[in-house]
């Protein structure tokens, strides 16, 4: 019987070290694509906050501002000195694309106050040159209310220019 080389011996665990490897390998491939039982993780932006709806007194109104092109006056009154803030989102159709404006990270603050009224320019402007989003024929007024408590409810509807 001839002695076994350590040529030999080298390449047995040269393929035993790539077999434990490719097994390694199939293993975290198939954890990695199989199908999980488990349900997929909710992202953030698809939790929806419901709100309770505003108090029915309070009066919100949109027109066309009469001295300025282009422009909406938002009007709410009847608040009664119970609210702190009021965010809003103005949305529309311009010319085949929704457009929109909203009051941004800053809601209007309104403690003490029964109403207010908010010009909201439709178009965008850059640099002192605004354009005009044009063929505006239906704006919807969402508004989220913030009580003197900190509790939250909405406003929203539609309205024809």
């Amino acid at each position: 019987m001839k002695p076994k080389s350590t040529t030999d011996n080298k390449m047995k665990l040269l393929y035993g070290g790539l077999a434990v490897l490719l097994a390694i390998t199939g293993f975290v491939v198939y954890r990695v694509l199989a199908p999980s039982n488990e349900p997929a993780p909710v992202k953030e932006e698809e939790v929806t906050e419901l709100l309770p709806q505003a108090d029915a007194s309070i009066a919100v109104n949109l027109t066309l501002s009469k001295a300025k092109p282009n422009t909406v006056v938002l009007k709410v009154s009847n608040l009664a000195s119970k609210y702190a803030s009021v965010g809003y989102e103005l949305t529309y159709d311009s010319q085949g694309l929704i457009k929109g404006v909203n009051s941004g990270s800053k809601p209007i603050e309104v403690a003490s106050q029964d109403g207010f009224d908010r010009e909201v320019y439709l178009g965008t402007c850059s640099r002192n040159v605004c354009k005009p989003d044009l063929g505006v024929a239906k704006v919807s007024v969402a508004l989220e209310f913030t009580d003197t408590a900190g509790k939250k409810s909405q406003f929203s509807k539609d309205f024809d220019l």
